[in-house]
């Protein structure tokens, strides 16, 4: 009888010893479900709204282009800047002016606020780009962010998170969202 009892307390004692170590080292999680109230009063403290955009691009007339698209757009000036660069890059591919297939990666931004540091996934420019066809892609990214009121008043184009480096134009220096052409 306290051979069964010692036996029967040792394997409690395992399983309980076990189970606490699974959870330990993270292979079992305990996890309490939340109310479907707490998730819909969370989004609407982040005041997470639609709106519509400008998107820019100089075409070949020598006149830039005009299209509206509609975005999430939020509190998070860092976010939005993000979604609206893929909005104009998802533009610029619909109107046959790049054939990559380019997305920003992430957006940082400066302590003050002021510069945001933009990390695209790839070279956003074909090979066969002349300098002023460049600029006039980056002219339309600055009017793009700028009459769409970003808080910002300097943007970094960086390529996987390291600078972007070109022969004919200087990306280590910032670049005004107000643009060069008025």
């Amino acid at each position: 009888m306290k051979k069964s009892i010692y036996f029967l307390a040792s394997i409690t004692l395992v399983a309980i010893g076990s189970l606490f170590f699974l959870y330990q080292e993270s292979w079992i999680v305990f996890s309490i479900p939340k109310s479907q109230t707490s998730t819909a009063a969370s989004l609407k403290q982040q005041k997470i709204n639609s709106k519509e955009v400008s998107l820019w691009v100089w075409s070949d007339r020598k006149v830039f282009k005009k299209e509206t698209a509609e975005i999430i757009y939020g509190q998070d000036t860092a976010q939005n800047i993000k979604l609206l660069l893929n909005s104009w890059f998802l533009f610029l591919e619909e109107e046959g002016l790049t054939d990559k297939q380019i997305f920003v990666q992430s957006v940082a931004l400066s302590p003050s606020g002021s510069e945001a540091f933009i990390s695209l996934n790839q070279y956003p420019f074909d090979k066969s780009c002349s300098t002023y066809q460049k600029l006039m892609l980056i002219e339309s990214l600055l009017k793009t962010l700028h009459e769409n009121k970003i808080p910002i008043a300097f943007i970094r184009l960086l390529v996987h998170h390291q600078p972007l480096h070109d022969d004919h134009l200087n990306f280590e220096a910032a670049w005004p969202i107000a643009g060069y052409l008025q």
